[in-house]
C-alpha cells in the first residue's frame, strides 16, 4: 500500500473549498493553507494579502469572505478572520478517529512517503584509512550518511550506499614499517585486540620511531628542516618508507602480502566497529583497486582539450574555467596518478555501474573546494553529470577537553567512544534496574550508548560545528534519544498494564480533545511531512526535532492527569489507549529511521 500524509490530506480537503473560492474570484490559489507560525493561531491558517489584487479588497475582507466556505468543511470546528488571516480550528472529535487509524495502519505514519520515488541516488560515506582505528570523525560521518541514505529510501529513493576505503598510499606504509622493524610477530588473535586498533599501535609506535630519529639529528640546530621535509628527504626512516611504497606499487610478493595481511586485520576491525554502530554498505571500493581509473579519463581529456601539459610536463585543469584562479594537476609528469585522478575515475566507474540520478559525498568541509573543483572537471568531461553529484559537507565534533582519552593521545577512537557510553549507561542502569541480569543489563546499556551518540551527532545541522558532550548525550532528559526511548518504554508500559481491557470498547473520541492529546496528535500529523523535507534536504537534525516533538507531547500527555489512560471511564480510556497505541509506533519509526533501538522497558 502506498504510504500516505494525512496531514497533507486533511488539508487537502479542507482546502478544496476555499481554492474554489478563490478560483471563482479570477484567481488561481497561491498560498497553501498550513499549520500557523503563532500558537494562539488556531491549528491550520490561510494568508490572504496575495488575493488582494484580484478580489479588490482588503486581506481582511477576504479572510471574512471565505470563512463561510471553511466554516461548512466537517473537519472544521470554527473559524477566525485576524490581521488579514484566516484562522481555522480542527474538529479533533472528528480528526482523531482517522488518524489514531492511519497511525496504526499506514507506513507514512513512520516517515515513509513517495516523495523521492523513481530517484537513483548514490551516498558515499565513510572512507577510512586502514593505519589506524575509526575516530570520533568517522562516528559522525557514517551515522550522517548511513541516515541520509535511510531517509532517502523511506522517500521512495532507489539508494546504493558505498564506501572508498583508502587502503595504499604512504600513510599505509607507515604502519607496515613500523610492523616490519618493530613489531614481533604480533597478531590481533594472539594479543585479544580488534586488528585495527593493533594496525593503529604500529601506526602510532612509527610516529614515536620518526620522532626520535628527528630529535637525535636535528635537535638545537637552528637550521632544522620541516618534519616534512626532512621526511621525504635525507631522513633513513623516511628513505625506507617511501622505498617500501616504491615497491608496493612494483607488486613486491614480500611487500604486498604484509599490506594484504595488515590491511586483512584493519578491515576485518572496521567491519565490527560498523556492525556494532548499525552501518552498512552495498559497495565497498578500495583505493588500490581504483587509484588506476582515472589514467586513461585524463588521457581522453587530454586529446579533447579538457586538460593541457603545463611547462612541467603534468596534465592540469585550467580551474578558470569554473571562475577560480591557477590550474589543478590530473596526473603528474612522470605520469603517476594523484588523489583526483582516481576520483574522477572513481565517479565515472560508479555512473556507468548504477545510472545514478544523483551521487552524494559524505566529507567534511575541509574537502569544500577539492570537490568543487571535482565536480567542475566532471561535469567538463561528461556533460550529462551536471547538477548530478553533490558534497553533504559536514562540520567538525570535538569532545570536552579531559572528557575522555584516546588511544593514539590526539583522537578519540569509535570504539573506545562506544565502551564509554555503553560503561557508563551500564553504571546508571545498574542503579535503575537492580534486578536485571547481566546480559539484559549490558544490552539496554549498549543501546542507550548507541542512541545517546546517534541522536547527539545527529540533531545538529550538517554544516554545524559542536561539541559532543558523551555525560549529556545519554541523558533521559532534554533533547537526546534516551529521552525518545523513554517515551516509547512509557507508552509499553501504560499498555501492558492496560493488558487490553479496552478491546471491544467503542472508544469515544471526543475525550481527545484536551490540549495534550491535540497536542500529541498535532505532533503525529507533522511528522510525515517533516521525514520527507528531511531526505529532500539531505538533513537528518530535522527527523530528531520531529521525534523529539512527538516524545515530548506524549510524555505531556501520559503525565497530565487529566489524560490517565488506565483510571478513565471504558469509552474514554479506549480512545485514550488508541492514542498511546499509535503514538508508539510512530515513536518507534522515528527511532528506527535514526538506527536507534526502542527499548520496551527502561
Amino acid at each position: 500500500m502506498t504510504p500516505t500524509d494525512l496531514q497533507a490530506q486533511l488539508i487537502a480537503e479542507i482546502a478544496a473549498p476555499l481554492d474554489a473560492a478563490v478560483r471563482a474570484a479570477g484567481a488561481e490559489p497561491e498560498v497553501p493553507l498550513a499549520p500557523p507560525t503563532r500558537e494562539d493561531a488556531g491549528d491550520l491558517a490561510l494568508p490572504c494579502h496575495r488575493y488582494a489584487r484580484v478580489f479588490r479588497k482588503a486581506p481582511q475582507a477576504i479572510a471574512q469572505d471565505l470563512a463561510a466556505a471553511a466554516d461548512a468543511v466537517p473537519l472544521v470546528a470554527g473559524v477566525e478572520a485576524a490581521g488579514g488571516f484566516l484562522n481555522l480550528r480542527l474538529d479533533w472529535t472528528a480528526v482523531a478517529e482517522r488518524l489514531v487509524n492511519w497511525a496504526l495502519t499506514d507506513a507514512g505514519a513512520l516517515g515513509h512517503s513517495t516523495a523521492l520515488a523513481g530517484r537513483k541516488v548514490v551516498v558515499e560515506y565513510s572512507s577510512p584509512n586502514t593505519n589506524k582505528p575509526q575516530h570520533l570523525g568517522h562516528c559522525r560521518n557514517n551515522i550522517l550518511g548511513h541516515t541520509v541514505a535511510t531517509l532517502l529510501e523511506a522517500a521512495g529513493a532507489d539508494v546504493t550506499r558505498v564506501n572508498l576505503v583508502n587502503d595504499r598510499g604512504i600513510h599505509i606504509c607507515k604502519s607496515m614499517w613500523a610492523y616490519e622493524h618493530l613489531g614481533q610477530g604480533e597478531t590481533p588473535e594472539a594479543l585479544g585486540v580488534k586488528g585495527d586498533h593493533l594496525v593503529g599501535d604500529y601506526y602510532v609506535k612509527f610516529n614515536n620511531a620518526f620522532e626520535a630519529e628527528y630529535a637525535e639529528v636535528w635537535a638545537g640546530k637552528d637550521d632544522a628542516p620541516g618534519k616534512d621535509a626532512w621526511f621525504n628527504g635525507d631522513s633513513p626512516i623516511g628513505q625506507q618508507v617511501r622505498a617500501m611504497l616504491r615497491a608496493w606499487e612494483a607488486e613486491d610478493p614480500a611487500v604486498r602480502a604484509l599490506w594484504a595481511t595488515m590491511n586483512g586485520w584493519c578491515e576485518a576491525g572496521f567491519a565490527q566497529t560498523y556492525d556494532r554502530m548499525g552501518v552498512r554498505f552495498d559497495h565497498i571500493d578500495k583505493e588500490s583497486q581504483t587509484y588506476l581509473l582515472g589514467k586513461d579519463l585524463v588521457e581522453r581529456g587530454l586529446a579533447d582539450g579538457v586538460f593541457h601539459r603545463a611547462d612541467n610536463g603534468a596534465a592540469v585543469f585550467a580551474l578558470e574555467k569554473l571562475g577560480l584562479e591557477g590550474e589543478k594537476a590530473v596526473l603528474r609528469a612522470d605520469g603517476t596518478s594523484v588523489y583526483t585522478t582516481q576520483d574522477l575515475g572513481t565517479a565515472m566507474q560508479r555512473y556507468q555501474r548504477y545510472g545514478f540520478d544523483e551521487m552524494i559525498y559524505v566529507v567534511g568541509n575541509e574537502q569544500d573546494r577539492h570537490f568543487q573543483v571535482l565536480f567542475g572537471i566532471l561535469t567538463e568531461l561528461d556533460p550529462a553529470l551536471q547538477g548530478k553529484l553533490s558534497h553533504l559537507s559536514y562540520g567538525m565534533v570535538e569532545l570536552p577537553s579531559g572528557k575522555m582519552k584516546s588511544r593514539e593521545g590526539t583522537v578519540v577512537d569509535a570504539d573506545d567512544l562506544m565502551d564509554e557510553l555503553q560503561a557508563a549507561a551500564r553504571e546508571v542502569g545498574a542503579q535503575n534496574w537492580p534486578d536485571l541480569d547481566d546480559a539484559e543489563l549490558a544490552r539496554r546499556a549498549e543501546a542507550v550508548g548507541l542512541s545517546g551518540l546517534k541522536f547527539f551527532l545527529l540533531k545538529f545541522a550538517p554544516k554545524t560545528t559542536f561539541t559532543f558532550d558523551p555525560e549529556a548525550s545519554i541523558k533521559p532528559e532534554g533533547e537526546t534519544g534516551v529521552y525518545c526511548q523513554y517515551a516509547y518504554a512509557r507508552a509499553t508500559s501504560i499498555l501492558e498494564k492496560l493488558a487490553d481491557a479496552d478491546a471491544g470498547v467503542t472508544p469515544d473520541w471526543s475525550a481527545l480533545d484536551q490540549e495534550q492529546a491535540k497536542a500529541v496528535m498535532k505532533a503525529m500529523l507533522g511528522f510525515p511531512g517533516t521525514v520527507a523535507q528531511a531526505a529532500i534536504d539531505k538533513k537528518p537534525s530535522l527527523l530528531t526535532k520531529g521525534t523529539f516533538d512527538l516524545a515530548r507531547a506524549f510524555a505531556a500527555f501520559y503525565n497530565h492527569p487529566d489524560c490517565n489512560v488506565l483510571k478513565a471511564e471504558p469509552g474514554v480510556q479506549a480512545a485514550r489507549a488508541q492514542l498511546v497505541r499509535a503514538a508508539r509506533r510512530m515513536l518507534g519509526g522515528g527511532l528506527a529511521l535514526m538506527g536507534i533501538t526502542a527499548l520496551e522497558s527502561m
